[in-house]
């Protein structure tokens, strides 16, 4: 099956548009060929109403994402300062751990008890943690 053809409601005129005319003296009407009406006058208060909004909302979300972002990569620098922080806190409380363990060696509580004229009971030296 074929389908119904389709009849264009618009007649067309087959003369050229730019035709000299046939007598001198007389100027000939010139008949343009009818364009269907635009579909864009048809459109209707509420296809405006949402496309307007359509582009309002995707406007609001851009702004969003976009401050969004900024908040998101500030949050993100303040963190990895505070990890800094933390990183050097922690090497120097390891280094302070290492000065006094070398600070509290029997070794060298002796030395500093013999160059200071006192003598040292081994049984007396506790070591406190």
């Amino acid at each position: 099956m074929s389908l119904p053809e389709k009849h264009s409601q618009f007649t067309y005129d087959e003369s050229p548009v730019n035709s000299p005319s046939k007598e001198k003296g007389k100027l000939e009407e010139v008949k343009l060929p009818m364009m269907p009406p635009s579909k864009l006058k048809k459109v209707t208060k509420l296809e405006k109403f949402v496309f307007v909004a359509f582009v309002g909302t995707f406007l609001c979300l851009a702004v969003a994402t976009i401050r969004m972002t900024t908040y998101i990569n500030r949050e993100e620098e303040a963190i990895s300062s505070i990890q800094a922080e933390k990183q050097q806190m922690q090497q120097d409380i390891e280094t302070l751990d290492q000065e006094k363990n070398e600070l509290q060696r029997t070794e060298r509580l002796k030395k500093v008890a013999e160059s200071a004229g006192m003598q040292m009971h081994d049984e007396n030296i506790r070591k406190i943690k």
